[in-house]
């Protein structure tokens, strides 16, 4: 996930949603302790999120060296680095493979009062939201023990006995710390403290190291200044040596830390080149974390990357109050190493340390040439340190090599290939390895590893052999598996979510490896968005109901279809809920005379009257690869409001395009090329087909409302001049796909030397929709968008004030210093009244006889929020 189309309403989208649907920094840190080197976990820090610039100043400073690695945090956009709390359970568990599905009553129901949600109850302070929570499992001690913070103290539990320890006291654990990790032996806890956000998913701080026996704290390093990146533990291996071993990243540089002893692995880290961390567009676009090293799983080597920016184009972002109450008179800068369209992007380079002999290896990457190479990465292919692989793309990422490297003699060998020109190539990140499969069904000495590909048209588990070879399916037919959740090479299963029910739906099951056998773990027949969190030896498992019902959370054992016991229900909520009257959702598809089907998300006013007429607001977010109709439970937050209020009753329809997930590779490819050339053909007729069959749809006022992607595609349906769509709300789009990064963009639509007529096909240059609006439309932009740029909005408004669209028509928002999520300085809810207003005047556009529910004697001008 998170960041999606409008900060204030909860994103239902998966792991490949598209680059410019946002999420929130920490909710797509995966915190749950994935990483097999140690337990990773976070803690929420309001003090660290909630000042927009409380760290201003020693960002500045760090200028110096990252003269372009600092972006203002952004504060109100609900970032919250997530605590780990568990309850109590007891369980126990043997294996019985094949179990049958779980059974359940289904989930009541949500609504049935009178009440009607308020302005201050969704937006403002929204009390709606479903809770969950997640379960921070530790590896490399007995299955099922997790980790939890109780009274600002961190707690082991067994799952089995119900037993709990206190593991660190509340007094040894740092006030202000950001994140932590425990070494698989137990016996470290490393603490980053002194946070100072960097990118979306970076960020700098001080590192410390508890020894939980003695209660000793020491630095990670001396002379810290919050300016550590990232450091992590050494997995634990047979060797002595990877106990004490810590690699970090400092000053773009690499470091281990091994028995006290700090050695510098890298000397020529700098503003242009980065070790062992991703830059800005490597991080955003490609891998989506922080860090890009790798310890092998036994801890005595380390492959990683460099990333060299030297020629990449810097792009200046001004930011006018500088974080002060009152504006210096020069804005402070970003000059941020930013690579757009058909400009240089950086180079990239792998190296294969020995940790024990601190020699570093270059490895050569020869799968394409070093102007036309993306890496998406990088995996040990081993129990120890015998090789690893590297995924490379060319430029436009519509080939893919996977690499094989041999730790000893560095040999390399292409293992796969794969030509995706019909569209293009995701990067699912998806390698786990498993080994070598000896068994009756399938004899082989090879080791193998799983992999996720949509080479059959359809996103599916793949087995490969590491020497090479044909694949084998694991899962196939014309559904998508979205994510694997759990590889659980001691029962050899794997266990996926997918779409095979519906592509708005998600079902959890598992596959044997060795035999094929699929099994599923929940009723696949009932409509429903299911997701799970396995403990480290995948003996247990969190189920997580998110929909379309009110979410809930079960403990399961792996052997057992019945509940250990509930872990979260939200039961108040459900109370709570019934004493409201909601709006009314439903799901349906409409089927477009071309063959193609468009999932469709519709809500209801909740008084709705079938004989009267509603305004419509179309809330597309259309990216590639991205998806807003699922069935998950859809938090009452703003436009359950806009449906609700009486003044307001907006009918809200969501419909997917053609070029979103999860419906195939064919229906996501066809705007490969184009972007933004068949999405508003899609909303505009839908738009038609809905108001033309649902006579309680006004066909003279339907409006479009997107943010990011979503804000472009309002645009281009705007511009498209159909008379359809009688307003507006475009906020934070791309206008012009020369100004955004060229690893996204150009995955899409190629470069633009291949492709020039494409990119002026899909910039919004053409006035004459907006002219011809019956209503009005406005941009929203923030100056400090360091993701879509201002220039994005600012070459818009020049063109259509250029053009003379009329001033009653077009309005424009500048929101000063915020980035992509519009919340510096509390613009966030600024923006949402704004846009409340907006559609309130809407509504009373044309003389509508509307009759203010106050009994005022004239119409008001503005929206009453007081009494909202």
């Amino acid at each position: 996930m998170s960041f999606s189309w409008h900060p204030s309403t909860t994103s239902n989208n998966a792991a490949n949603d598209g680059p410019l649907h946002r999420r929130s920094v920490i909710s797509r840190l995966h915190c749950s302790g994935t990483r097999p080197t140690a337990t990773r976990t976070c803690m929420a820090i309001d003090a660290c999120f909630g000042s927009y610039y409380a760290t201003f100043l020693a960002s500045v400073a760090r200028l110096a060296l990252h003269t372009h690695s600092w972006i203002p945090e952004k504060s109100g956009h609900r970032i919250l680095i997530m605590a780990r709390q568990f309850l109590k359970v007891v369980a126990a568990a043997a294996l019985i493979f094949g179990a049958s599905a779980i059974e359940r009553e289904p989930h009541q129901p949500t609504g049935g009062g009178d009440r009607i949600v308020t302005w201050n109850e969704t937006v403002a302070s929204p009390r709606f939201g479903a809770s969950s929570r997640s379960v921070s499992w530790l590896s490399g001690v007995e299955d099922g023990r997790f980790i939890y913070l109780s009274n600002n103290a961190l707690v082991i539990e067994d799952i089995v006995t119900g037993a709990n320890e206190t593991f660190v006291p509340a007094d040894k654990i740092p006030a202000d710390y950001a994140e932590y990790w425990i070494r698989p032996d137990l016996k470290k806890v490393l603490f980053a403290t002194n946070y100072t956000k960097q990118y979306r998913y970076s960020y700098f701080a001080d590192y410390s190291i508890l020894d939980v026996e003695s209660g000793v704290v020491e630095p990670l390093v001396d002379g810290q200044a919050g300016d550590i990146q990232y450091a992590e533990f050494a997995p634990v291996g047979d060797a002595i040596l990877t106990l004490t071993t810590k690699a970090f990243v400092r000053g773009n540089n690499l470091f281990l830390s091994k028995n006290g002893t700090i050695s510098q692995i890298t000397n020529d880290g700098g503003p242009d080149l980065f070790h062992g961390v991703p830059d800005w567009v490597y991080e955003e676009e490609i891998f989506g974390s922080r860090s890009t090293f790798w310890f092998s799983p036994d801890g005595e080597y380390i492959a990683y990357l460099s990333f060299n920016e030297t020629g990449v184009e810097t792009f200046t972002i001004p930011y006018f109050m500088g974080g002060e109450k009152i504006a210096p008179p020069y804005p402070v800068e970003l000059d941020l190493r930013y690579p757009k369209v058909g400009s240089k992007n950086p180079t990239v380079a792998l190296t294969l340390l020995d940790v024990e002999t601190e020699e570093a290896t270059p490895v050569e990457i020869d799968a394409f040439p070093a102007d036309d190479l993306v890496v998406g990465e990088v995996k040990w292919l081993t129990a120890n340190h015998a090789s690893f692989a590297y995924r490379a793309f060319n430029r436009v990422q519509d080939l893919e090599k996977l690499v094989r490297v041999d730790v000893e003699g560095y040999a390399s060998e292409v293992i796969r290939e794969r030509d995706g020109s019909d569209g293009w190539l995701d990067n699912n990140q998806g390698i786990e390895y498993i080994g070598p499969l000896q068994n009756a069904t399938r004899n082989s000495t090879d080791a193998y590893f799983l992999d996720l590909s949509d080479e059959s048209g359809w996103n599916h588990i793949y087995l490969y052999s590491v020497n090479g070879g044909s694949p084998i399916a694991l899962t196939s037919g014309e559904w998508e598996v979205t994510s694997v959740l759990k590889v659980d090479t001691e029962r050899h299963l794997v266990y996926y979510l997918s779409t095979e029910h519906h592509s708005t739906e998600r079902h959890l099951y598992s596959v044997s490896y060795p035999s094929g056998v699929k099994t599923a773990l929940v009723d696949d027949t009932v409509a429903g968005y299911w997701s799970a969190s396995f403990s480290s030896s995948a003996g247990y498992y969190i189920l997580s109901y998110q929909g379309p019902n009110v979410p809930y959370q079960e403990l399961y054992a792996t052997n057992s279809t019945t509940p250990v016991r509930t872990i979260t229900s939200n039961e108040a909520l459900v109370t709570r809920l019934q004493e409201y009257k909601l709006p009314n959702i439903t799901y349906f598809e409409l089927a477009h005379p071309d063959g193609y089907t468009l999932n469709v998300m519709q809500r209801l006013p909740a008084n709705f009257d079938p004989s009267k007429k509603y305004p419509a607001l179309f809330t597309p977010y259309g990216g590639p690869g991205a998806q807003e109709v699922t069935k998950r439970y859809q938090s009452i937050t703003w436009r359950a409001f806009i449906a609700s209020n009486p003044e307001l009753e907006y009918i809200t329809y969501t419909v997917d395009n053609r070029g979103t997930g999860y419906k195939g590779r064919a229906f996501r490819s066809t705007v490969a090329g184009h972007l933004g050339r068949l999405e508003p053909l899609d909303q505009i007729w839908a738009a038609e087909q809905l108001s033309s069959q649902n006579a309680f749809v006004d066909a003279a006022k339907i409006g479009i409302f997107g943010w990011s992607y979503g804000g472009y595609l309002s645009a281009k349906v705007l511009e498209a001049n159909s008379g359809v769509f009688s307003s507006g709300l475009i906020v934070a789009p791309v206008s012009d796909w020369r100004f955004y990064d060229s690893l996204y963009t150009e995955r899409y639509m190629k470069t633009l030397d291949a492709n020039e007529e494409g990119y002026n096909e899909t910039a919004v240059r053409n006035p004459e929709g907006f002219k011809n609006l019956a209503g009005e439309f406005t941009i929203l932009h923030g100056t400090g968008d360091d993701n879509v740029h201002y220039q994005n909005a600012a070459a818009l408004i020049d063109l259509l004030v250029g053009a003379g669209v009329p001033v009653s028509k077009m309005k424009w928002l500048s929101f000063t210093d915020s980035d992509h999520s519009i919340a510096y300085n509390g613009a966030n809810i600024w923006l949402y009244k704004y846009l409340t207003e907006a559609l309130f005047r809407e509504k009373r556009r044309s003389g509508d006889p509307l009759v203010h529910q106050w009994s005022k004697k004239s119409l008001p001008e503005t929206f009453d929020f007081e009494r909202s």
